[in-house]
């Protein structure tokens, strides 16, 4: 099975990238069948091409685990998932480029150490991850905390990592504590007056997107979970950031919605993995700004386009029962970054 392999030389700069897409048929999915989400292994494929065809990335330094049960990849588990990050950013040095993805579920945790200031912490939901119904939240999850202090924390001065999340709740879910602000409204989660219980059933039609849609925290064409509460934005709370005198490494995350919503797919994969690899196909050179914007577009086009598509069968929609698209979000570990720069991956 593909690995990532080692530079060859120690002067060598090497691009690496670690792609996961879980679709949960064979763990949470038994009991929850509306966890299942299908067209989430196509994710990591769609974006290892553009890696690939694009950016230079060789395939044998691009490592991808799904849970295919083909035993072609290793699979998604918290502890697959938390060795291959390690190995990831393993001997990194200046020059160095890493991509990170996650194609999955989202969820939140109430924060315990003071660090958020909305006061709760995002996760990222492994394979091998529990829903524990006493307590409306999955256990053995890998929080943000993880990925800030295993791909970030070590990194040194001129290597570069960018991290790409097509999952709920996933709009500050590396830490990282500058988020692009361009003075818009943000639009309000359409789940933001349902509470924490697991199924719920909802108004709110699914996405359908080849014939079957899903939202990754997560919607099928019956059901809707929210699992943990729907809430809103927020300014991180760090103080362990990297020092303004510091150059240190280029890090940016891309997310396909705010902390406080859900994101949608379909068969075909995950809506926001569609957008940015579109996106960067149709134009690889251009800003971090241009690619944000063309991300939020394509998304709110199918959004609309959705919606459209029900009140031409008839249904009169409204606050309960409308579809409103994520908010992709784009994060940085400088405080000072320049978001007119061109993309580095």
């Amino acid at each position: 099975m593909p690995a990532i392999l080692s530079r060859v030389h120690s002067s060598e700069a090497v691009k690496k990238a670690l792609l996961i897409g879980i679709q949960y048929s064979s763990t949470l999915a038994r009991d929850y069948p509306q966890l299942e989400l299908i067209g989430a292994h196509k994710d990591p494929h769609a974006l290892r091409k553009v890696l690939i065809d694009l950016f230079g990335y060789k395939d044998e330094n691009i490592k991808i685990l799904i849970d295919d049960e083909s035993g072609q990849y290793d699979m998604p588990t918290r502890e697959n998932i938390l060795a291959a990050m390690r190995d990831l950013v393993k001997d990194a040095q200046p020059g160095d480029r890493f991509v990170f993805s996650f194609s999955g579920h989202g969820s939140q945790v109430v924060n315990e150490d003071g660090t958020e200031e909305d006061g709760y912490d995002e996760t990222l939901i492994p394979l091998d991850a529990t829903w524990n119904a006493d307590t409306n939240e999955f256990e053995n999850y890998i929080k943000d905390d993880d990925i800030r202090g295993i791909l970030v924390n070590d990194l040194p001065s001129g290597s570069h990592l960018t991290m790409v999340f097509d999952c709920c709740h996933s709009g500050t879910a590396s830490d990282l504590p500058s988020v692009f602000s361009d003075s818009l409204a943000s639009p309000a989660s359409p789940l933001t007056t349902f509470s924490a219980k697991l199924p719920w059933k909802s108004h709110v039609p699914s996405i359908d997107a080849d014939e079957i849609g899903f939202a990754r925290m997560a919607m099928d064409d019956s059901v809707q979970l929210a699992t943990g509460w729907m809430r809103g934005t927020h300014k991180r709370n760090r103080s362990n950031t990297m020092p303004p005198q510091s150059p240190g490494p280029a890090v940016t995350s891309w997310s396909a919605c705010m902390d406080s919503q859900n994101t949608f797919g379909g068969r075909s994969g995950g809506f926001f993995i569609k957008a940015f690899t579109e996106a960067l196909r149709k134009n690889p050179h251009r800003s971090h700004t241009e690619l944000l914007h063309s991300i939020r577009g394509e998304l709110a086009k199918r959004v609309a386009a959705h919606n459209m598509m029900l009140r031409k069968k008839g249904m009169v929609l409204g606050p309960d029962n409308e579809a409103t698209s994520p908010r992709a979000q784009l994060c940085s570990l400088r405080p000072t970054f320049s978001w007119s720069s061109q993309i580095v991956i």
